[in-house]
């Protein structure tokens, strides 16, 4: 049963982290860390940045803001 819990985190991070660009190291941290690896997810930046007009959070990469519209 711990096995499972600690695989179920690793997955539920791995997915929070897949949309930050992280989900092979949120998956990692969890499966060694459980609850805790989740946690990092969630707070974890990953490949984003602010958007230094709208302050939303893009790809570090994008040259437009999705939300403002507005070249980087």
């Amino acid at each position: 049963m711990f096995i499972l819990l600690w695989l179920f985190c690793g997955i539920t991070a791995a997915t929070i982290g897949a949309k930050k660009g992280e989900g092979l190291l949120s998956f990692v941290i969890a499966f060694f860390f459980g609850p805790f690896g989740i946690v990092f997810a969630i707070l974890c930046k990953g490949n984003r940045k602010n958007c230094p007009y709208c302050k939303e959070l893009i790809n570090k990469e994008a040259t437009r803001c999705p939300r403002c519209q507005r070249e980087q």
